[in-house]
């Protein structure tokens, strides 16, 4: 359920980056393919907080769960937003460069 546990598969220093070699780790998959990815994923978290809030009005789920997903889809969007910031700020400096 959690989309973010497949960055925990990412090697966690230079090391393991060494082991399976940079370029194997991320071919084949673009940006992209990435950023969809992610939206896609925030959104069927939120559609599930959605979900996990109305069976808990009407009693098929205990409050601990239903807050548990409305946590989990809160912090995904957080999470795409500052990447959305960090990729924003990223291009403005780019366009800021002169060649």
């Amino acid at each position: 359920m959690n989309p973010i546990n497949s960055i925990n598969n990412l090697p966690a220093n230079q090391e393991g980056m060494k082991k399976t070699g940079n370029n194997d780790l991320f071919s084949g998959v673009s940006f992209e393919e990435r950023l969809k990815s992610a939206v896609g994923q925030v959104n069927n978290l939120q559609h599930t907080a959605d979900d996990a809030s109305e069976a808990v009005v009407r009693g098929e789920l205990g409050v601990h769960e239903g807050m548990m997903a409305l946590q989990e889809a809160d912090l995904s969007l957080r999470f795409l937003n500052q990447v959305r910031s960090k990729a924003m700020t990223a291009y403005q400096e780019i366009m800021r460069m002169q060649f």
